[in-house]
Order: C-alpha cells, then sequence, then structure tokens
C-alpha cells in the first residue's frame, strides 16, 4: 500500500530554561504522548506502521555525571511498565554547565500494539554521578506515524 500518514503529537514539559527539577536515579517522566494508529486497523498497513520520535531536555550539570534517556511504548506514565524500547547515555564532559540534549529515534510497533488504536509513548530520564543535574529546559517530546511501503 501507499504511504499513509497517521498522526503527529508533541509533549512540552517547559517552554523555557528555568526549571528547577532535579534528576535522580529515579526515572522522571520528560515527555508524553499518545500517537493514533485507528487507521490502518484491519488494513494491509497494520503491519506497516513506523515512528519517528524527536526530544530535547536543557540540563545543568558537571562532568562527573551521566544523564540516560529512555523512551518506552505502550504502558503508563510509570517507568518500565510498558516496552523499553530506546536508551541513550549522554556523557556530561563540559561541566559545570547547560547541555541541550536531542535525540532522533525509530520504532516499527509490533501490529498488536497498532490495534489497540494508539500508541502511548513516554520519555523518561535519569542521572548518575555524585553533583546534582537540574532539569532546566526547554523539554520537549514529539512523534510522528506513519505507515505503508515504498512499494505497492
Amino acid at each position: 500500500m501507499t504511504i499513509q500518514f497517521l498522526d503527529a503529537r508533541l509533549s512540552q514539559h517547559r517552554n523555557d530554561s528555568a526549571g528547577t527539577e532535579t534528576l535522580s536515579a529515579t526515572p522522571l517522566l520528560l515527555g508524553d504522548i499518545g500517537l493514533q494508529t485507528a487507521a490502518v486497523v484491519g488494513t494491509a498497513n497494520q503491519g506497516d506502521v513506523r515512528v519517528e520520535l524527536f526530544g530535547t531536555i536543557g540540563i545543568s550539570g558537571t562532568s562527573d555525571n551521566t544523564v540516560t534517556v529512555t523512551l518506552q511504548r505502550g504502558g503508563s506514565a510509570v517507568f518500565g511498565s510498558g516496552v523499553l524500547f530506546y536508551t541513550a547515555t549522554i556523557d556530561l564532559k563540559d561541566g559545570p554547565g547547560n547541555e541541550l540534549i536531542s535525540f532522533t529515534a525509530a520504532d516499527f510497533p509490533p501490529s498488536i500494539f497498532v490495534a489497540n488504536r494508539e500508541i502511548r509513548y513516554t520519555m523518561f530520564a535519569t542521572k548518575t554521578g555524585a553533583t546534582a543535574v537540574t532539569v532546566l529546559g526547554p523539554v520537549s517530546f514529539n512523534g510522528i506515524a506513519d505507515a505503508g511501503t515504498t512499494t505497492s
């Protein structure tokens, strides 16, 4: 089937750089979107859904820390309640100071998730290291879902 646009959503945790939340070893929910897939349920495109996810987290920390960004498919706002499918660990090399962490991820959700008519994606962040890491912002999480193949 031809390429079919399904949905685009965004989640904005902060739109400025004035945040004061601190990261810890406990995952902090920073983004939450639900991408609609109802248009392909029961069609040949149900097994050809792909999702592009993009995120940005502005932080302040020191060079003895790492920040880990994890994405989850399905589940709730609780870390580990769904499928963890993307993890990026960033060494804060230029600390102390502010950094803007940005990423692009892809997901090819199994047909069983597509059949639910919506796929929930959540973005979490944690840190390791002895000193504080602050989520200054901006923080955003965006996703686009489409389906189909380039051949018919």
